[in-house]
């Protein structure tokens, strides 16, 4: 029999799992408190790590309206050249890799993944209730409760709820603890038609071309630019420090921001890039606050995926949730038992756990400053070591054959080619 599995959070992570999951027969109800109505979110990256995955899941990635990423390149706070930090074709030549590194935007993948969980024959096995808050949940009998007083019971309950997780304190028995980071974010996105309309801004765009990520750096705050929407709109991501360092501040995607407020922002930065952001559509502020992470992701029949179990500051938070997915299908295969649930939580813990806090501490800091996280990394992973290079740490994994594996060595057996994994 199949197991009953409920998913709460239809972002990229419940997405992932309800693809995942029915693809192995199960039946999963998933609850999320939006309606679908309005969805939100500027631009995502999604590097060869999570690329992969959804190749696994047969995505068309024209459905994503991708634009290929070369490289990234840093240039000062006037547009004048410095290095490249990382081009795709090197990093593929020395891991041997050939996954695609994708620039979409994050509706798009949205769109894409709920169109993965939809199809026939999988998507019969998924019911998405909507407009549905989850006020409470109990991780033994992995059940929820919603704002309407419903409740609902399952053999395996997943938290993918984001940062404001309401499922993680029923995992870790306390009440999240967050904390700011001193920095905000402005997001915002900008039409190619206005870029190509202004004698400032379509010269410098022309040169620098849009096929990478172009990170322009000041003193203590910088600007990150990409395409998205094959190319007919820009993402922009403006970092910079945080004037009210208040743990009040909640991160959130909602926060209307200003432009003036924008433009006094980076008032140092070369005209084009001050151009660019004046032509800026639907910004958005968005407070960089942190939440300490859980000392573990599941307990009883209860696990944490994506944000709700390891939240990350923008780089490698999409992908890591769809790895969080994969690896869990391949842990239940369509023959799991009820009986068998907390074990493999525990494998999914041993696989994932180590791995996604290290990216996540390691992400909150630049390249030159990572050794200084090492003691902060080890309070949770008392043995992890200090990676060489975090590109090379993410595009290696393999997020379902690790987990094909750590579920193969435990049961003493191999599945062989045609598991469903």
């Amino acid at each position: 029999m199949p197991l009953n599995i409920i998913v709460v959070g239809a972002g990229i992570g419940g997405l992932a799992c309800a693809i995942s999951l029915t693809r192995q027969g199960h039946h999963v109800e998933l609850f999320e408190q939006s309606t679908f109505l309005n969805e939100i979110g500027a631009a995502i990256h999604l590097p060869p790590n999570g690329s992969r995955v959804l190749k696994g899941w047969g995505c068309d990635f024209d459905d994503l309206n991708y634009v290929y990423c070369n490289s990234i390149t840093t240039y000062d706070k006037s547009g004048n050249f410095r290095f490249v930090a990382i081009a795709t074709k090197d990093m593929h030549q020395k891991l041997n890799i050939r996954d695609e590194w994708l620039l979409t935007h994050r509706v798009d993948l949205h769109n894409t993944l709920r169109k993965l969980a939809d199809t026939e024959p999988y998507g019969q096995n998924l019911n998405i209730n909507l407009h549905s808050r989850v006020v409470w949940a109990d991780s033994e009998n992995a059940e929820i409760l919603l704002e309407d007083g419903t409740r609902y019971r399952a053999d395996l309950l997943i938290g993918a709820d984001g940062v404001h997780s309401k499922v993680v304190s029923a995992v870790t028995l306390e009440q999240p603890k967050r904390k700011s980071t001193g920095q905000n974010t402005f997001r915002f996105l900008v039409s190619m038609d206005k870029i190509n309309a202004s004698p400032l801004a379509r010269p410098f765009f022309e040169d620098l071309g849009l096929d990478d990520q172009h990170v322009f750096l000041g003193a203590d705050r910088r600007l990150v630019v990409y395409p998205c929407r094959s190319k007919t709109l820009l993402n922009v991501v403006a970092i910079h420090p945080a004037e009210n360092d208040s743990l009040e501040t909640e991160s959130s995607w909602l926060s209307g921001g200003n432009m003036e407020d924008l433009l006094h922002t980076y008032r140092d930065f070369g005209p084009e890039l001050i151009e660019m952001c004046r032509l800026g559509e639907d910004l958005k502020l968005w407070s960089l606050a942190a939440r300490e992470p859980p000392k573990t992701f599941y307990r009883g029949k209860t696990v944490l995926v994506g944000d709700a179990a390891h939240p990350m500051l923008p780089r490698q938070g999409g992908a890591q949730a769809l790895e969080d997915g994969a690896a869990l299908g391949a842990l239940l295969p369509y023959d799991t038992l009820p009986s068998q649930v907390n074990r493999r939580l525990q494998l999914f813990n041993k696989v994932r756990y180590a791995r996604t806090i290290t990216v996540m501490v390691m992400s909150s800091t630049s390249d030159d400053r990572r050794a200084e996280k090492m003691p902060e990394l080890q309070r949770y992973v008392p043995d992890a070591s200090l990676p060489k290079n975090m590109f090379e740490y993410t595009w290696s994994s393999y997020a379902t054959l690790e987990a094909r594996r750590a579920l193969e060595e435990d049961l003493g057996a191999s599945f062989g080619p045609s598991a469903r994994l």
